[in-house]
């Protein structure tokens, strides 16, 4: 479902959560009794898992450094997170600090939305220090935001269901596909997925597209039904042939911590749930590189500024965000959270051969499963709708995978076209 046009329940429900929001903030926004200044922050990471003590942390440090002002961080479900905003955004109901599905980004920028952060970036070391993955944050050379979280994909694995199959941990594709074809059965699954319609269908599908040597696109054009995609869709579909039916991705997670399925493909932010598993599963439970000839992945978050902000506010929402990029901050987030980080000039590194030093090296080689044009990256939501429908296709259909793929590429084009 695009971003731009929420509909049916989910839409009515985000559009009702948007309104409550946004007049429950309202006065949030204005000065306390007291004078201080509330910056109104939300974010699906408020309350998640090893982010939140990151976020928490770090008001706390910003407000004991800027006395005067408050940041009101708080949570809004992520299902329904770009459309609630948008929602909000339209009718002028603009949080101070804007976090972002990085995406979204392009399209909330594209809408005019987002405020130009060059001029702040300049007097700073920020874009010389970032992967280089912070250029999905820029337009024609000029920054909107600043990336949070870069990501290469990390295979999680059950080693004792893949030994109790014959199986070791699968270093190619074959072997994955092999080793979840022989797993499944018996109520246990040997590959985990989303299996409904649903964003995470995009991300999904594009891992085994990109892991395997093909794009949805190159450059400005549809590249759906070339040798490699189509070789990179058929591993899809006999992957997710393995999984649980009709199963989002909280659920897949959950078959995975209680021994119900084998293997999934996710980034490193999942490594923090895997403490949450039953006892008796735990120590079979491990992470290993994905096993593709290239490492898929891509960028998970980002912040921003809305444009039209009051120029008070958005010096302190900038002063928030310079401080999250500091490398102080930037050497907490990835002691908090265990994931990579983007700043690149930090003078210690994780321990050689250590989980973290690798999901750090998968960020660092990653090719990106999201388009790299800014036309595309603009028409996101459209663009994940239709990959979406096509992996329901492809999960439950039983027309050919190139027959698909060609229903794909029509899609696609007609999108994207000017």
């Amino acid at each position: 479902m695009s971003a731009a046009a929420p509909t049916s329940r989910r839409g009515f429900l985000g559009l009702a959560a948007a309104v409550a929001t946004a007049s429950l903030v309202g006065c949030g926004r204005q000065q306390t009794g007291t004078g201080d200044l509330v910056l109104e922050f939300p974010s699906w990471q408020a309350e998640e898992g090893s982010f939140a003590p990151w976020w928490r942390e770090l008001v706390a440090a910003y407000e004991q450094r800027n006395p005067g002002i408050r940041i009101n961080l708080y949570p809004m479900p992520f299902d329904s997170y770009a459309d609630q905003l948008t929602i909000r955004f339209a009718a002028n109901q603009r949080p101070d600090i804007l976090h972002l599905p990085a995406r979204n980004a392009a399209e909330f920028a594209g809408r005019g939305w987002l405020e130009s952060l060059q001029t702040r970036l300049d007097g700073t070391d920020i874009v010389s220090s970032w992967t280089p993955l912070q250029e999905e944050m820029a337009s024609d050379g000029d920054h909107y935001g600043v990336l949070l979280l870069g990501y290469g994909y990390s295979l999680y694995c059950n080693e004792s269901l893949l030994r109790a199959a014959g199986h070791p941990v699968p270093r190619t594709t074959d072997e994955l596909l092999a080793a979840a074809e022989a797993v499944t059965g018996g109520g246990v699954y040997g590959f985990g997925a989303t299996t409904t319609q649903n964003p995470d269908n995009y991300t999904e599908l594009a891992a085994f597209v990109v892991g395997t040597g093909g794009s949805l696109f190159d450059g400005d054009r549809v590249t759906a039904t070339t040798p490699e995609t189509i070789r990179g869709l058929d591993a899809y579909r006999r992957a997710v042939a393995q999984a649980p039916r009709g199963i989002q991705s909280q659920q897949r997670n959950e078959l995975f911590l209680t021994g119900k399925i084998a293997m999934l493909l996710e980034g490193p932010f999942f490594a923090s749930e895997l403490e949450a598993a039953d006892e008796r599963i735990r120590p079979a439970l491990t992470v290993a590189r994905a096993p593709f000839a290239r490492t898929p992945g891509g960028t998970s978050n980002s912040i921003h500024i809305p444009e039209g902000t009051d120029p008070r506010r958005a010096d302190a929402a900038w002063e928030f965000i310079r401080l999250a990029c500091s490398p102080q901050w930037q050497h907490r987030y990835r002691e908090l959270t265990g994931n990579p980080i983007p700043r690149r000039n930090l003078d210690d590194e994780p321990a050689a051969g250590s989980e973290l030093a690798l999901v750090q090296q998968l960020a660092d080689e990653a090719t990106s499963i999201f388009p790299d044009s800014e036309a595309q990256r603009e028409r996101f939501g459209r663009i994940s709708d239709i990959v979406a429908a096509a992996a329901v296709s492809l999960i439950t259909g039983r027309e050919p995978t190139t027959a698909i793929a060609d229903t794909l590429q029509d899609q696609l084009e007609e999108a994207v076209s000017p």
